[in-house]
């Protein structure tokens, strides 16, 4: 393996991927440094896969429209993996919520996005939700996208993956950043992207040499439950939005739907500047790897918490006719890291930061799929 290169990406989810095809077709040489044993196997793939169109950010604006910009250009660029045939349907809550039908309708009209209202009563309860509304929102297929970024990048002489990537420290030198594994391999590249997610802050404290600041974010450990949907619902979409409410909707196109909530698919949160948990400490025979300075996969890990099931079905069925039925398959667990100031608007920014310019290094935290084109600008 050769030791030197143009640029180091660090993170094989699609961040990191979409940056590695990018710097690739510029005939730069890149290695991709992954801690896992292949690509897209956490937050990639394990969130709601839903494109977003803005809708669920009422009260950031700015955030809506940056995602109604984006989704029209990775509709077009990925849309082989692209699930557009169910209806979207969102809904504002009668009672708990921070926004009204009203309102919802204000706000889609200033972000300029499709809102047409429905009857409320074809898909909930009576007395439950106080407007619901057709709208246009999509989802992706992680392994449509996982097997697409595989093939165009597996066979490339400019790139070069290392997966089970275990990385000691980061440090300057002169033009160079070297890169250093815990074998004592060392990588260098006048060009490091630090794409690692919920990682992101621990890579950040391996750097000698570097401004160090940290984002300053919160984690949670999330579930997401894969459901089988019934007839009536296989074809539709549910939010029930802005407040402690639920979300089901297709999964790519896996004929799965996925069910989240607010208040339930968040089991943990650390508020900790490194992801610190009860069940790290639990894990020192059965997963020795998690750790603060270094998260081990949670989909995988034998001390993930007890399923929310019956807390977000029931949840659900609160607001449903009773039609809209559907049934537990299995739950995915992932660390979600958000940013503390996104708890005043619900915003979720994409936060790219340059922590070096001459060599280059580069940390990105985005929380949403379509704003990938984010890096175009820094790459």
């Amino acid at each position: 393996m050769d030791r030197k290169y143009d640029k180091i990406i660090i993170g094989a989810g699609l961040y990191g991927l979409y940056a590695a095809k990018r710097c690739s077709d510029k005939g730069e040489k890149v290695l991709v440094l992954e801690y896992d044993r292949a690509p897209f196997q956490r937050a990639t793939y394990i969130n709601q896969a839903r494109v977003h169109m803005g809708y669920h950010y009422p009260r950031s604006l700015t955030t809506a429209v940056k995602s109604a910009g984006y989704f029209r250009r990775f509709v077009e660029d990925f849309g082989f993996c692209i699930h557009d045939r169910f209806e979207q349907i969102y809904a504002t809550s009668g009672r708990f919520s921070w926004t009204n039908a009203e309102q919802f309708m204000e706000f889609c009209r200033a972000a300029g996005i499709r809102c047409e209202e429905v009857a409320v009563s074809k898909y909930f309860q009576t007395g439950m939700c106080d407007g619901a509304f057709l709208t246009e929102e999509y989802t992706y297929d992680a392994g449509i996208l996982q097997k697409y970024y595989e093939e165009q990048l597996s066979d490339r002489n400019n790139v070069t993956f290392l997966f089970g990537a275990r990385l000691k420290k980061i440090l300057r030198k002169n033009d160079v950043f070297e890169v250093w594994m815990c074998d004592d391999i060392c990588f260098e590249a006048p060009f490091v992207l630090n794409a690692t997610y919920a990682s992101v802050n621990q890579i950040i404290e391996k750097t000698e040499g570097i401004d160090q600041e940290k984002f300053k974010i919160k984690y949670e450990l999330c579930e997401i439950i894969l459901c089988e949907p019934g007839d009536t619902l296989r074809g539709t979409g549910i939010t029930v939005m802005d407040g402690p409410f639920f979300s089901i909707m297709p999964f790519g196109k896996t004929g799965l739907h996925s069910l989240t909530s607010v208040t339930f698919t968040p089991h943990v949160t650390s508020y900790e500047e490194l992801p610190t948990f009860q069940c790290q400490r639990e894990s020192e025979d059965g997963r020795p790897e998690c750790r603060p300075e270094a998260l081990g996969n949670c989909n995988t890990c034998i001390h993930k918490p007890d399923s929310a099931w019956p807390y977000m079905s029931h949840l659900a069925d609160k607001y449903l006719k009773p039609e809209y039925a559907y049934t537990y398959k299995e739950s995915l667990y992932s660390m979600k890291p958000i940013l503390k100031s996104s708890e005043v608007d619900d915003s979720r920014p994409t936060a790219i930061r340059v922590l070096s310019e001459s060599p280059v290094f580069i940390s990105v935290l985005s929380g949403k799929i379509n704003t990938v084109y984010d890096l175009d600008a820094y790459l």
